[in-house]
């Protein structure tokens, strides 16, 4: 079984999802290929091509069967009217598959997964918020609070040790995106048992317990502001910005003892929830795949 995986080499979350799917597909699957679509012009013929994000018009002829890995907020109207080359379009929540219903027969939501980040995690009572290279994930909300250390990556290279690091070095994480598909750095951290404090987007209340995490209340749903680059462009028609209330993020912020014992008291339970649920949805997607070869 020769399985093609096809992808944009944007930096960030596409290629971790490349890896990581190529990583769960070859426990069952021994014949699997990564194309960066940036940089490849020679395919091989395969069995099964899986996108991810993105759809490439010119390489769906080298798969018997297509499946397109959804992250509904990068989706162009170009590509939506491409759908009609996949068996089935693989969602990372509900949501999204309420969204995309409409665009094809055969939408099935199986969630998603993230790397296993644990690597002997200390307590520094420290807080961090990780911009990475996304414009979605509403920096400018901590901008200025000097008890919050901001890592960008567009400003200093971090390399994956460096990540590592600093997810199992710090207590708090602030995860206040516009919107997300699903959210690596949010549940890398749980991983290591660290607490998170996260925009109250549809994806993450789907999946995250409200007992192991803090909420941001939004206070504004809307496809275009002025103030948000993420929001501004006609090209992404799916595409919402989830803007949450900034006084309650200070207010939250304002116990920082409080909350550095919530997760001194949960953390065994926070990373716990990461493996299940993490095992579960990678039983979700194999599934979805074994469903699409065999019927």
């Amino acid at each position: 079984m020769k399985i093609n995986l096809y992808y944009w080499n944007n930096g960030v979350g596409v290629v971790n999802d490349a890896l990581l799917l190529s990583s769960l597909l070859s426990t069952l699957f021994c014949d699997i290929t990564r194309y960066d679509l940036s940089t490849t012009n020679d395919y091989r013929n395969s069995d099964i091509g899986i996108y991810i994000q993105n759809v490439d018009n010119n390489t769906l002829q080298y798969n018997k069967k297509n499946i397109f890995l959804a992250n509904e907020e990068w989706i162009t109207s170009y590509e939506l009217n491409l759908f009609n080359n996949f068996e089935c379009i693989i969602t990372k929540s509900a949501y999204a598959k309420s969204l995309l219903d409409v665009y094809h027969k055969n939408v099935i939501n199986t969630g998603f997964f993230s790397l296993d980040r644990y690597f002997f995690p200390k307590n520094t009572n420290e807080i961090l918020h990780f911009k990475g290279k996304s414009i979605q994930k509403n920096t400018e909300l901590v901008k200025g609070l000097n008890y919050v250390n901001t890592l960008d990556s567009n400003i200093n290279y971090l390399s994956d040790n460096d990540i590592t690091y600093n997810l199992n070095n710090h207590d708090i994480h602030i995860c206040c995106s516009l919107y997300e598909a699903w959210g690596h750095y949010l549940w890398e951290a749980m991983s290591c048992g660290k607490l998170v404090i996260c925009s109250e987007i549809p994806v993450f209340k789907e999946y995250l317990d409200p007992n192991l995490v803090k909420f941001i209340p939004i206070k504004d749903v809307c496809n275009h502001n002025i103030n948000y680059e993420f929001l501004n462009t006609n090209d992404y028609k799916l595409r919402n910005g989830y803007i949450v209330d900034d006084i309650k993020v200070k207010d939250l912020l304002n116990n920082k003892e409080g909350l550095l014992e919530f997760q001194k008291k949960n953390s065994e339970n926070i990373r716990q929830y990461f493996l299940n649920m993490n095992k579960i949805n990678k039983r979700k997607f194999l599934n979805t795949i074994e469903y699409v070869i065999y019927g």
